[in-house]
């Protein structure tokens, strides 16, 4: 699954916005957000928090997203694309009960594919975690979006999300006297599912001005059995911020 809060996804909305003559050499769009998710991963408390929200691009093979990671296109076959991704996981571990693991945060590196449809993008990704649960993950994934007037736009996501059984013992095991305690086992072999949806909105405040709003929700659907560190299948997050634009462009 990629990080669990998601930062208003300007990269999503990209295809939303008005078609411009041609792409520009670089764009920038950096501001605060306000955020409200899980105290950790199966927690049924929440917390606010703030958070940057970061999308650039550089020409038309590279693009860097505090949320979606940098990516590098590197091959193109008509609408399909592929190439090389390097995440950032945020590790949500605030109130973890006693006997839980330190969950620290990951880069995950590894590649994707993806095809434009008329109506959106699909995209298949595979990482690998540097470091912390040092396992595998994946994405499934598909993006819509339309602009709705001049200066505001939606945009969607349908995903299913996967983590290796070395996700699920880092971030829902217990140490050995806190398992045996629960009856629990002393290593969780399950992988780690989810299936979710997002919605992103982005409302043109100036020309350089944009409010970003985002809300998901993930749903996980793996085996795994009632724990101190699980509580509930649900993963639902909601950001709401402001950003600016820059652009080699020079606005006409």
């Amino acid at each position: 699954m990629r990080a669990p809060a998601i930062l208003c996804g300007l990269a999503t909305l990209a295809m939303a916005a008005p078609a411009v003559a041609a792409d520009p050499d670089w764009t920038v769009d950096f501001g605060p957000a306000a955020r409200v998710r899980p105290d950790h991963i199966g927690s049924t408390h929440y917390r606010a928090d703030a958070v940057p929200i970061l999308e650039a691009t550089y020409g038309d093979r590279l693009s860097l997203s505090l949320d979606d990671g940098l990516k590098y296109r590197a091959l193109r076959w008509g609408p399909v694309e592929a190439g090389a991704i390097a995440e950032y996981r945020q590790s949500f571990d605030d109130n973890l009960p006693a006997g839980a693991f330190r969950m620290s945060d990951v880069v995950e590196l590894g590649g994707f594919a993806q095809t434009r449809t008329p109506i959106g993008v699909a995209e298949v990704r595979l990482r690998h975690a540097v470091g912390g649960y040092d396992g595998w993950s994946g994405d499934l994934s598909f993006d819509t979006g339309a602009p709705i007037t001049a200066s505001f736009s939606l945009a969607g996501q349908a995903r299913v999300s996967w983590a290796d059984s070395s996700f699920t013992e880092e971030y829902f095991g217990l140490r050995p006297h806190a398992a045996r305690s629960f009856g629990l086992p002393r290593f969780l072999d399950e992988d780690f599912t989810t299936v979710g949806a997002e919605l992103d909105a982005v409302q043109q405040l100036t020309p350089k001005i944009r409010l970003v709003a985002a809300f998901t929700a993930d749903r996980i659907v793996g085996e795994l059995r009632p724990s101190p560190v699980f509580a509930s299948r649900n993963i639902f997050t909601t950001s709401l911020g402001l950003t600016y634009h820059w652009s080699a462009r020079t606005p006409r």
